[in-house]
């Protein structure tokens, strides 16, 4: 009952989410906001480290929401996305409406979605292979082999659970700042407004809201209906309601 849901969900997650960043790569920085390299604006940058002098500004003016940026932009330089995101979240708890910070967040928040996403399809993988004919496997020949594999299946699937929890609650937070960003930005033309109709659901469908990610390629395909993505959006689009409708 579980695992079946799970498997299903896996196929259509991962069907979605090549749609969605094959989408991503070629709009990679469409209305990002630029904003200039605030580290080296703040600082003067020209080496040393600049995680910890971005981490000294921080101490000396906690409120200063150049002081916040610049350390953001310094932790995911470093890779350090977790502390990018929640230094951009208190950066973005001063000024809620920057497009520029709220795009960079979002592209933090989609890179951890893909990370857990591996992450959960791996383990189900290996749950797969657990759950499996066991063949011609020493196992069967130590006593209490069966309890044995059903003991390690049973925590694998706990942790498979628990994966794909978080793979999810990755995928909400990526749809929510995107959000704020699709209401931040301005709009300068229909290729634009298209553009973020298109990022929109791509983080939607990646979060299982099929209701908005559909609305969202809809728009997009009424707004471009020549663009050459259109092909690859109608299968998207397919790919959804079939989820949506239960098939």
């Amino acid at each position: 009952m579980f695992f079946p849901r799970l498997r299903r969900g896996a196929k259509w997650a991962f069907i979605l989410l090549i749609f969605a960043f094959a989408f991503t790569f070629l709009f990679a920085g469409v209305g990002g906001g630029g904003g200039g390299n605030v580290i080296q604006d703040l600082l003067g940058m020209r080496g040393g480290n600049p995680v910890k002098s971005a981490e000294q500004e921080v101490a000396k003016n906690p409120h200063s929401a150049t002081a916040l940026v610049a350390l953001a932009q310094a932790y995911s330089a470093n890779q350090r996305r977790g502390d990018a995101i929640n230094t951009y979240e208190k950066y973005l708890a001063i000024k809620p409406k920057d497009p520029s910070a709220l795009s960079q967040l979002g592209s933090l928040q989609q890179e951890i979605t893909v990370l857990r996403f591996n992450r959960y399809a791996a383990m189900q993988s290996e749950l797969l292979v657990a759950n499996g004919p066991l063949n011609v496997d020493p196992l069967q020949t130590l006593a209490g082999a069966d309890q044995l594999l059903s003991a390690y299946t049973s925590l694998l699937s706990t942790k498979v659970s628990n994966a794909y929890s978080s793979y999810v609650t990755a995928a909400k937070a990526w749809e929510g700042t995107f959000q704020r960003y699709a209401k931040a930005v301005p709009i300068t033309s229909t290729l634009q407004r298209a553009q973020i109709e298109l990022q929109l659901a791509q983080a939607a469908s990646s979060a299982g809201d099929y209701a908005t990610a559909i609305n969202s390629y809809e728009t997009f395909l009424r707004l471009t209906p020549k663009s050459p993505l259109a092909p690859q959006v109608k299968k998207a689009l397919a790919q959804l309601r079939k989820v949506s409708s239960g098939g």
